[in-house]
């Protein structure tokens, strides 16, 4: 057994080492609350990202869009993990920190302990004695004050070291429950890593399925303005030999349509009610950046509304047309022609006259509505529908 001068100065030399150990906790408590206020942050900026990419999902819209998101939740997932990785470490160091003090602390209780129970069998040995006894045995006056002196220190000595121990005790069990608190946080993150991961490779799924349907549309949308531009070919093609067949028709007989076409630039009746969804000219896909030219105007309308004529003339083709589905032409004289497709009942034939304003078909339609396609052509020449309707 070591002497209580020899255990004292132990004591002292644990107590010193423990200085730093208390300083590092102290310094790690403000890397830990910074590190989860940078967490907190990134875990908003993931929520926000949750939230839109939910949105976009809901919309069933902009596939592009919903693949950034998912790219830009995945690095802020990454960093998220990143972060929880270091505040593990942080806590762990922590946890180490702490058991070092509560192995100080003991050492400190247990030497108190040690000191307290040797101050007790002293006492038991001397047997009980009031303090009064003690003073009543002084020889003087002088060596009453002394003699109150003294039992006043030793009586202050034990309260003392009463109070240390108790107080020893409570720290002790105080930063135990600290560890116990650290080590559940420790845990708490390991789950939240875990969930993350897991999200992680959901979002990659996801990313991956997203990329496979958009080059699937990217490859079908190019294919259709392939297809498109081989119809306008088809068109021009058609309204040529419409041209050189109406020219014949022309010396022979004459013409039937409108006596002077161009006074019904900008008052000219619309073919269908509805809005203009696609005006003439390029137009910019939102998504995926191509760029095509519409030779006509788009007009939402409701499915099986009618379809009437916009100037008098002859039907020159009534049929389906690739790229244009249902569709019919008009020969109004003087090499001028309206198109119009997309249509679904056709009330007209080849060959037929039809006067201004007749219902010649109805509009597109069926589970999914399809806008009416009209064209404005003065012969192949495809001319702006808007500068000839009326406001």
């Amino acid at each position: 057994m070591f002497s209580p001068r020899t255990a004292l100065v132990l004591l002292l030399l644990v107590a010193a080492a423990a200085l730093p150990a208390l300083a590092q906790e102290e310094g790690l408590d403000g890397k830990i609350r910074d590190k989860e206020s940078e967490l907190q942050r990134l875990r908003r900026e993931i929520a926000e990202q949750r939230r839109t990419i939910a949105g976009i999902e809901a919309q069933e819209k902009d596939t592009a869009g919903l693949i950034r998101r998912l790219e830009e939740e995945a690095r802020l997932t990454r960093s998220l993990l990143a972060g929880l990785g270091e505040k593990e470490e942080l806590l762990a160091a922590q946890a180490d920190t702490l058991r070092r003090a509560i192995d100080v602390n003991e050492a400190v209780y247990r030497f108190r302990l040690g000191t307290l129970a040797r101050r007790l069998r002293e006492m038991y040995k001397d047997g009980t004695r009031r303090t009064w006894q003690e003073l009543l045995g002084a020889r003087d006056f002088g060596d009453l004050l002394q003699r109150w002196k003294f039992l006043s220190l030793i009586a202050e000595r034990d309260a003392g070291l009463i109070s240390d121990v108790r107080e020893r005790r409570a720290e002790i069990e105080r930063q135990e429950a600290e560890v116990t608190e650290v080590l559940h946080e420790v845990s708490v993150s390991r789950r939240e890593k875990e969930g993350e991961l897991g999200r992680l490779d959901e979002n990659e799924r996801k990313r991956r399925r997203a990329l496979a349907d958009l080059r699937g549309r990217r490859a079908a949308h190019e294919k259709r303005a392939e297809e498109l531009a081989a119809a306008e070919s088809q068109l021009q093609d058609l309204i040529e030999i419409l041209e050189a067949r109406r020219a014949e028709r022309a010396k022979a007989w004459g013409e039937y349509g409108e006596a002077d076409f161009t006074a019904l630039r900008g008052r000219m009746t619309r073919p269908a009610d509805g809005r203009t969804v696609r005006p003439f000219g390029k137009y910019t896909h939102p998504e995926f950046k191509t760029v095509t030219f519409n030779t006509g105007i788009d007009i939402e309308t409701r499915p099986g509304s009618p379809v009437k004529a916009v100037a008098r003339g002859r039907v020159e083709y009534a049929d389906v047309l690739p790229g244009y589905g249902d569709c019919i032409i008009l020969n109004h004289g003087g090499g001028w022609y309206t198109l119009y497709a997309h249509t679904t009942t056709v009330f007209v034939a080849q060959g037929e006259q039809v006067e201004r304003g007749s219902v010649i078909a109805e509009a597109g339609g069926g589970e999914v509505a399809v806008p009416l396609h009209f064209e404005v052509r003065q012969s192949k020449k495809a001319l702006d529908p808007a500068e000839w309707l009326g406001r």
